[in-house]
C-alpha cells in the first residue's frame, strides 16, 4: 500500500494519481483479453478508454500547476507505474480476478468496488496532507471516482 508523508507537493500528488489511473486502465484492457462474453469485453473496453480520459485530465492539471513547458513523455518519466486505484499490483490483482469476469454485470460491481477503493483511498490521503492545495486535488479526484461510480451503478440498472 502506498504510504505518503503529508507533506507530498501537488505535483507529487498528480503523479502519483496519473500513475493509479494508468494501473487501472492497463487491468481493464488485460482483462479483456480474459473476458469471454462480448458484452463483457465491451464494458472492460469503455472502463480502459475512461482510465484514458482520467491521465489526461491530470496531466492538464499539471500542465496549470507546474507552468512548466513539459511534454507528456517527460511528464510519464516521473511517474511511479507500480499500483492501481485502490492500491493493488495491477498483475497480482488481474491473476485473483480471472472468475469475476464473465459477466457484464460482474464485471461492474468488480469496477464499482475498485473505484470506490479509489475514492476512499483519495479522501483518506486529503485528510492527511498539509498542503491545501493537494487536498483540493485529492478531494477533486475523490469527487471523479464518485461520479465513475455513479455512472457504473448506472450501467448495472440499465443492464
Amino acid at each position: 500500500m502506498m504510504i505518503l508523508k503529508g507533506d507530498e507537493t501537488p505535483q507529487d500528488i498528480i503523479y502519483l494519481a496519473y500513475g493509479l489511473e494508468e494501473g487501472l486502465r492497463k487491468f481493464y484492457a488485460a482483462s479483456t483479453q480474459m473476458a469471454i462474453a462480448p458484452e463483457v469485453v465491451n464494458v472492460l473496453s469503455k472502463l480502459a478508454e475512461i482510465e484514458v480520459r482520467h491521465k489526461q485530465k491530470l496531466f492538464d492539471l499539471y500542465k496549470i500547476i507546474d507552468s512548466a513547458d513539459t511534454t507528456i513523455e517527460r511528464f510519464e518519466k516521473k511517474v511511479n507505474y507500480e499500483l492501481m486505484e485502490g492500491g493493488f499490483d495491477s498483475d497480482k490483482l488481474l491473476a485473483e480476478s480471472t472468475p469475476a469476469f464473465k459477466t457484464a454485470a460482474e464485471v461492474l460491481n468488480f469496477a464499482m468496488m475498485l473505484e470506490a477503493q479509489g475514492m476512499d483511498l483519495y479522501m483518506r490521503y486529503a485528510e492527511k496532507s498539509e498542503c491545501p492545495r493537494v487536498k483540493e486535488i485529492l478531494f477533486d479526484m475523490a469527487g471523479d471516482e464518485k461520479a465513475h461510480l455513479k455512472s457504473l451503478g448506472d450501467l448495472l440498472e440499465n443492464m
